[in-house]
């Protein structure tokens, strides 16, 4: 586990005042009993629910904390269990939402997920969040509203946008749910402040309210605190001058929210409610999953952490003469108010006079007859009346005048940042600037869309695309109908005209055969069975072969015991065996097949075994141990490609290993481990993994342009890096909505005629000439 401590200090400033800890913030180390995958992970919460409903400090506790036990009882990889954890976050907001739809009331969760394994911090975003990080070599921004969407409990569909980062002793972050539009230029200054300067900085620059968390990172045991301002500061540093114009501050005193210094073990940061504090009917409880058995903790509502009372003094900043003239114009708006209802008033009592004058002269009867007096049901009719006529009016000009006004002004600051990069060379800020301009584009659309602005945010997403090293590309669906519920690729294998699917249900194999401007299924058998007197079960994962493969066959398969089936159009399965090592099997993973040669990963033996092939794809001989002396660590080990003497594998962190095999019996096979990743992008660092490359799968790609192909699902994007030097290429992206903007891609494959497939929820889609 990471022996680096996390310091973190709340900004928190709401109705002009500075509270000093944030609800909604919890860390934890990993609890004594976890699923497996998570005995090493630190994870920390930064919740912030927004909406006409208000949580108490005991209903955030009870939320984040029925969501760390969500994540630390999911088994599996660590961005599955993130994954899970945010998606069982927004069930509950979403269907919450439903059944209050009819009264008016929703929340919606703005969340930062992080987890630290190691020094590796894990980061997912959702809703409109910033996390940025301060290190040595400069401040990155994590930050893309596409993925992360408008925040949890919108709809059954979870959008969230994934990163990493490589913490180091004295780096910072920051993580924010409120941006103020002050904080720009103060966040690009050059080098690492310490938490206080950045606190000074970034408090005084801006009266707006503030919802953010700093955090420090220490050499140290590898423990949780938070802290407060005063606790940092010998004495409190004065507070900005207000704003011209706002009001002042609310005299009543903060209240205290906890403890100046606490150490965080497995206890929520925020303090809830005390036990006699009952909780609302809109508590929330987030489901864990059911193969995990573990004793529930009981809410922490009847566990009210140790206060410590604090009592402040604070000091006004408003002068007698400022207040003087605050206090006028604060009567001079109230006297404008009486004003204006009693001229109102004025008017419609005017206006029935008038009505009850002209009525009687409209009907017909002698002029001396008395005047006809209206009742009081037409009298509370007028009064009523005119004013919805009054609102009506307004409302037809703010439609006519006022929607065209917003929109000339958000566009009119798109523009101005547009033209702010003109003379921009940093490539962290041409990027921020880029994106503010869509930022502004996205308010400016929201009344109206013109050609101006269409062609405004195509230049904008072209600049971004060009400093990110994107590769858009046109995606189309691969067969006319979505596939059934029983129907779960796993993996994809591509010849020139047939496409193989392994469904993971059952362990079958699907082809598709290219039939015009797509593909059609055409009757398979290649599914688990007895063939020849040898039992294949469910195959783990397959390899196309070319159509001039002895004896027809174009597919090869195989299972977690190491026999292999070979499959043919219009003709049944044939099976064989690996012989197995002097280990034997222990888990089968992978596979990967070059030149002829069967290459198998047994992760769990922590060995790979190269067979190699005679005709006819056969492999009659004892497997080679491809390493030496120097064997990598392959326990997690998720997947791997071969290209002639060199291997890759891909860890479930996203790291590489790489191997080349040595023929020359003086030389042994040297691996390296982690593989450093070159990211040519302006602004990103490479190193063993990449801050927004989380991998998933693996493929080599043949010439020409032969590369390293590495998807990461959650952002449907499938980096390319070149063979020896493992330098980022491009990243190959959709082009505009030609596939889904929320689900992930779950696998990939390229064609030796240079065609993309992807497979998304139940649909497989395929992208042509990929350069």
């Amino acid at each position: 586990m990471s022996t680096l401590d996390l310091t973190l200090l709340s900004l928190y400033r709401t109705k002009g005042q500075d509270l000093p800890v944030l609800p909604g913030l919890f860390t934890q180390n990993p609890p004594r009993r976890t699923a497996r995958g998570r005995e090493s992970d630190r994870l920390l919460i930064y919740l912030n629910l927004v909406g006409n409903l208000s949580f108490s400090n005991a209903e955030y506790a009870q939320i984040t904390n029925r969501l760390a036990e969500r994540f630390y009882q999911t088994s599996g990889s660590l961005t599955f269990a993130l994954k899970s954890s945010v998606e069982a976050l927004n069930t509950v907001l979403a269907e919450r939402n439903m059944k209050t739809t009819g009264q008016g009331q929703y929340a919606i969760g703005v969340l930062v997920l992080a987890a630290l394994r190691g020094n590796q911090l894990y980061l997912v975003q959702a809703g409109p969040t910033r996390a940025y990080w301060f290190g040595e070599h400069g401040t990155k921004q994590f930050y893309d509203p596409n993925l992360s969407g408008k925040g949890l409990g919108l709809s059954q569909n979870t959008r969230m946008y994934f990163a990493q980062a490589q913490l180091a002793d004295t780096d910072r972050l920051l993580l924010c749910a409120a941006h103020p539009k002050e904080w720009e230029s103060a966040l690009l200054e050059p080098g690492i402040a310490s938490i206080e300067t950045l606190r000074r900085r970034l408090t005084t620059i801006t009266n707006d309210g503030l919802n953010a968390v700093l955090i420090s990172a220490s050499e140290g045991e590898g423990e949780f605190s938070i802290i407060s301002a005063s606790s940092i500061t010998k004495s409190e540093p004065a507070p900005p001058l207000p704003v011209p114009g706002s009001p002042p501050p609310g005299p009543e005193p903060a209240p205290d929210l906890g403890q100046s210094a606490l150490p965080v073990g497995q206890t929520p940061l925020n303090s809830p409610a005390t036990a006699s504090e009952p909780l609302p009917p809109a508590s929330i409880s987030i489901s864990t999953p059911a193969p995990m058995p573990r004793s529930v903790r009981p809410p922490l509502a009847g566990r009210p952490l140790p206060r410590r009372a604090t009592t402040q003094k604070t000091k006004s900043f408003i002068s007698p003469e400022q207040r003087t003239q605050m206090t006028h114009a604060g009567r001079r708006s109230a006297r404008w108010l009486a004003q204006s209802i009693q001229a109102l008033r004025n008017f419609s009592h005017a206006t029935t006079e008038k009505i009850e004058q002209l009525a009687p002269r409209l009907l017909p009867g002698e002029e001396d007859e008395p005047q006809l007096h209206l009742g009081a049901p037409w009298l509370a009719f007028i009064a009523v009346a005119i004013p919805l006529v009054v609102v009506v009016i307004a409302i037809t000009i703010y439609f006519e005048f006022g929607r065209p006004a917003q929109y000339e002004t958000y566009y009119r600051y798109a523009a101005e940042t547009a033209q702010q990069t003109q003379n921009l060379t940093n490539p962290a800020e041409l990027r921020l600037k880029w994106q503010a301009t869509l930022d502004h584009l996205d308010l400016a659309e929201e009344y109206s869309v013109t050609e101006n602005s269409q062609r405004l945010r195509q230049e904008a997403l072209t600049a971004l695309d060009t400093l990110d090293r994107v590769l858009r590309v046109a995606y189309r669906p691969a067969f006319n109908t979505p596939f059934a519920s029983n129907v779960f690729i796993t993996r994809l294998a591509a010849s020139d005209y047939d496409l193989y699917l392994l469904n993971g249900n059952n362990g079958g194999v699907l082809r598709g055969n290219l039939n015009g401007d797509n593909y059609s299924l055409e009757n398979f058998d290649c599914k688990p069975g007895t063939y020849n007197g040898i039992t294949v079960g469910q195959l783990i994962d397959i390899v196309a072969l070319p159509r001039t493969s002895p004896d027809g066959i174009t597919l090869m398969g195989l299972d977690k015991m190491g026999n292999i089936l070979y499959c043919a159009p219009g003709e049944a399965p044939r099976a064989a065996f690996l012989k197995p090592p002097d280990t034997l099997w222990k888990g089968i993973s992978a596979i990967a097949y070059d030149a002829g040669n069967l290459y198998v990963l047994d992760a769990e033996s922590n060995a790979i075994w190269v067979y190699f092939g005679q005709a006819g794809a056969q492999f009659p001989d004892s497997p080679l141990f491809f390493f030496e002396q120097d064997i990598p660590r392959m326990a997690e080990a998720i997947g791997m490609a071969v290209n002639g003497d060199d291997l890759y594998i891909l860890h479930e962190d996203g790291h590489l290993t790489t191997c080349t095999l040595s023929r020359i019996y003086t030389s042994p096979t040297r691996c390296i481990d982690p593989a450093i990743l070159t990211d040519t992008r302006p602004g990103y660092q490479g190193g063993a993994t990449l801050t927004d490359g989380i991998f998933s799968q693996i493929v080599f790609t043949p010439p020409p342009d032969p590369s390293v192909a590495l998807l990461e699902s959650n952002t449907r994007s499938i980096f390319r890096f070149s063979p020896r030097a493992l330098e980022l290429q491009n990243q190959i992206q959709s082009q505009g909505k030609t596939i889904s903007e929320i689900e992930a891609i779950t696998a990939m494959a390229f064609s030796p005629n240079k065609v993309l497939f992807v497979v998304i929820d139940s649909q497989v889609y395929f992208a042509v000439n990929i350069p």
